[in-house]
């Protein structure tokens, strides 16, 4: 599935900005933050636009915030072939990326009666496959 047909399938309008986010996310295997996203932008969209878009997709659940430990945020796709729902995130501390690990069930908390969970971030920090064979 290409940037378009997700845009149509959300029936959202085919802008160049958004087009362009979320081919950025397509062709990474990994969750890039805003100015990663940024740095590969053209100087045809300026700042609000950029944020307005990103703020789009995010409000139409077409790509989703990961919080790091730092309170650093980068942003995944949501994807057919990613983990519906629910879901870990992976964060290696030697090259900073994050990617959305195609887990089960996450397994369940106790919850104190009269809480209710609403959603749940998992984050697990290590090192990735790629550091581990460079090191």
């Amino acid at each position: 599935m290409d940037a378009e047909q997700i845009l149509k399938r959300h029936n959202l309008k085919n802008t160049g900005c958004r087009k362009f986010i979320i081919g950025e996310l397509l062709d990474g295997d990994c969750a890039l933050s805003e100015s990663e996203i940024k740095k590969a932008l053209p100087d045809l969209f300026d700042r609000v636009t950029f944020y307005r878009s990103l703020k789009t997709l995010e409000e139409n659940s077409i790509i989703h915030r990961v919080v790091l430990h730092d309170s650093t945020v980068k942003y995944a796709l949501n994807r057919e072939v990613l983990p519906k729902g629910e879901h870990a995130h992976f964060h290696c501390m030697e090259c900073d990326a994050v990617t959305c690990m195609e887990t089960g069930a996450l397994a369940p908390v106790a919850i104190p009666q009269g809480f209710s969970v609403d959603s749940m971030d998992v984050l697990l920090e290590g090192t990735c496959p790629g550091c581990k064979r460079q090191g």
